[in-house]
């Protein structure tokens, strides 16, 4: 009897683990459903470093984003703080900030709560460096933007600088040689007080531990961020340096466990395979061997800079940035596309008018891209990504490359249901070959930038099975690190 009772509560003990795994597992597909689904995001770069627009002491910042001027100059604390204390984007408006990204298609934002300045863009009680307390504009951005996400319906996320920290003492800071800034004639000194001190060039950087900051702000900040302004849809870690350690993560990561729909990054800590939902290849188009079975998000600018830069020229055509989108739909990713706000809050008309121009795309073509994963054909002529239906599959050719004599080659074998042009559903005849599915179209492109065929099959392909961030081993490079 007791050898039957120790076997019934093993097998009872292994099947309820089984069980818990599968729910757990079922749980997490569920939670990534919404992100897989909507493709494309705005990133919202803003704080006090809009101020100086990549100029300091009459010279443009020489290297980097302008979000990173106060390291790269070397700014001291108590001039960059006296600098933030006149933050007072009175234009600012969240309700057309959301509206901007619904318009151009986007599903979700991402927002800097802090960045590596230190500065929070809301109400903190961990540090009276913060939007409300330190300026004259006594708002809180997040609380106003959270109102808006939720009232129009807009995901949003929160991104935060969890180590790095350039204001608020004990604070990682990462070196930066001074000709990445501005030509400081004491540029020698400054570097060589840089190598000896941690990359910290102003005392007060170092006056207290990193587990003094960690404990005191950064972790304290993480909770409000996560507690005070309703559903958080993600958490977009940064930077996380050398200081941070296994054991600030687990401290995290029992806070971030209380919300267990949030979606979470790579870069709470490096190497990052064991934490993070997805990847975020920065400021490119990956490889499609380094994506390929795995969830992840390009990240990228507009222009040249995350943070607002006075002097911007190098901005992305619509072409490029439309074409971006594609190809990352095509290889399973999100696009992450970033806007930085003036000193008075409002969004650079280069970047609108890029926005507008996209969501006119996606009006007429979004079908090819929410909702849809990717196909693992890579056509010569554009991109091929591919939606599932309960019955059947379908295939959104997105042309780049208009054919000269008007026949569209997919080099595939599959029966054809049908054919039409996205734009119009004007019908298509199709011909199997023995080279593939020739495709006629009419001699003109409907759309210059990329044209859609929706080829419909008559059966479903097999399921795409996706590994978890720990199961690949590529770990993309965090652009301002170097």
């Amino acid at each position: 009897m007791r050898k039957l009772l120790i076997l019934l509560l093993t097998v009872f003990l292994v099947v309820s683990n089984g069980i818990q795994a599968q729910t757990s597992q079922e749980d997490y597909q569920k939670k990534m459903e919404w992100w897989r689904d909507a493709k494309f995001g705005m990133f919202v770069h803003w704080g006090p470093y809009c101020l100086y627009g990549g100029m300091y002491n009459g010279f443009q910042q020489k290297r980097g984003g302008a979000e990173w001027i106060m390291n790269r100059c070397k700014i001291p604390v108590l001039e960059y703080r006296a600098k933030a204390s006149t933050f007072n984007p009175t234009k600012f408006d969240a309700e057309k900030l959301v509206k901007l990204a619904q318009d151009a298609g986007m599903k979700y934002i991402v927002f800097t709560s802090k960045h590596h300045d230190g500065f929070a863009m809301f109400k903190s009680e961990a540090s009276n460096f913060n939007i409300v307390d330190y300026t004259p504009f006594k708002r809180d951005i997040l609380k106003e933007l959270a109102d808006a996400c939720r009232k129009n319906n807009m995901k949003l996320g929160f991104y935060y600088s969890q180590s790095q920290d350039w204001c608020n003492p004990g604070g990682d800071t990462h070196r930066r040689p001074m000709n990445q800034g501005w030509p400081n004639p004491d540029s020698t000194q400054i570097d060589r007080y840089t190598a000896t001190h941690d990359g910290s060039w102003d005392c007060m950087q170092q006056s207290v531990s990193f587990d003094e900051y960690f404990y005191k702000v950064s972790l304290p900040q993480i909770k409000e961020i996560l507690q005070n302004y309703g559903d958080v849809a993600v958490i977009w870690w940064d930077t996380p340096g050398k200081r941070i350690t296994g054991k600030h993560v687990a401290d995290i990561m029992e806070v971030v466990k209380k919300h267990p729909n949030i979606i979470m990054n790579d870069r709470l800590i490096r190497p990052s395979n064991t934490v993070g939902d997805y990847k975020t290849p920065e400021g490119l188009v990956p490889k499609i061997s380094d994506v390929e079975g795995v969830d992840w998000e390009t990240c990228m600018t507009i222009g040249s800079s995350w943070g607002y830069k006075s002097y911007e020229k190098n901005w992305k055509s619509q072409e490029t940035l439309i074409r971006n989108l594609i190809t990352i739909a095509s290889r399973g990713g999100n696009f992450l596309l970033n806007v930085g706000p003036n000193p008075e809050g409002l969004v650079s008309q280069e970047e609108t008018e890029r926005l507008q121009i996209m969501g006119k795309w996606l009006q007429t073509n979004g079908e090819a891209i929410y909702g849809t994963q990717r196909s693992s054909i890579y056509p010569k002529w554009g991109q091929c990504i591919r939606k599932d239906n309960k019955k059947n599959s379908i295939l959104y050719l997105c042309v780049f490359d208009w054919p000269k004599d008007s026949k569209l080659i997919l080099e595939a074998q599959y029966k054809i249901k049908g054919a039409s042009l996205l734009s119009d559903g004007s019908k298509l005849k199709t011909e199997a070959t023995k080279n593939g599915i020739v495709i006629q179209l009419p001699a003109e492109a409907p759309d210059k930038i990329a044209s859609v065929v929706k080829l419909e099959l008559k059966e479903k392909l097999p399921p795409v099975k996706l590994a978890s961030n720990s199961a690949k081993s590529k770990t993309f490079d965090i652009v301002d690190e170097k």
